[in-house]
């Protein structure tokens, strides 16, 4: 069972919400950071949604703290692809390197789309200015509402090792989720991102993690 299938929403403490958003922070079993799920309607189609995220080149204008994304690799047979990435910390804390390979999948019946991302920390060597993250789990769904509307359910959960304490990190834990929705909700309205895109998914349901439906409830 993977981390974000443990994660249950009872123990989960509502942080932030708006008419279109939720922000939820949740401990993590064996964790002293917390993870976080954000919930989102946005008002374009999911393949808007589904473009930006595809559409890496732009991601240092939305995710937040991102100075630098990039595609490693392309995975052959739809097994997703390995990204790099770079998140900006305060000073004096040092900025942290991701690297993680995000897979796709997606529901033929319910047309629901799930993105898992998690940690790769060794696919390329260390780099002594940046402190890589080695651990991290992380997920999209997109659900279509109707043809022109759609839900974003966005999860993560980082061990961001070096030295910053958890409580530091727990209290700016919304910052990530909140930030990051909120500037996805205007770029998707961008012209580019009314074209759909192919995407390379494995038509899987069974992959498809669900475990957030206690914390959509209307």
């Amino acid at each position: 069972m993977s981390l974000l299938e443990k994660i249950q929403s009872n123990t989960c403490s509502m942080r932030l919400q708006k008419d279109w958003l939720k922000i939820y922070t949740c401990p993590v079993p064996t964790s002293e950071f917390l993870s976080f799920v954000g919930i989102a309607v946005m008002d374009v189609p999911q393949h808007s949604v589904l473009h930006l995220l595809y559409d890496v080149d732009a991601a240092t204008e939305w995710v937040w703290k991102t100075d630098e994304m990039k595609i490693l690799k392309e995975l052959p047979d739809n097994q997703g692809r390995i990204v790099y990435q770079r998140v900006t910390a305060p000073w004096p804390i040092s900025d942290r390197e991701i690297i993680s390979r995000s897979q796709g999948y997606k529901d033929a019946k319910t047309s629901e789309i799930f993105i898992k991302m998690t940690a790769e920390p060794d696919i390329l060597p260390e780099n002594a200015n940046y402190v890589r993250v080695r651990q991290l789990e992380g997920a999209w769904n997109i659900m279509p509402i109707s043809e022109n509307r759609c839900r974003v359910v966005f999860r993560l959960h980082i061990e961001p090792g070096g030295e910053i304490p958890s409580w530091l990190a727990n209290i700016a834990v919304i910052d990530t989720p909140y930030n990051t929705l909120n500037n996805m909700r205007e770029m998707v309205k961008r012209e580019k991102y009314k074209t759909p895109i192919e995407a390379p998914f494995l038509d899987s349901p069974e992959n498809i993690d669900q475990n957030y439906k206690d914390f959509i409830v209307e």
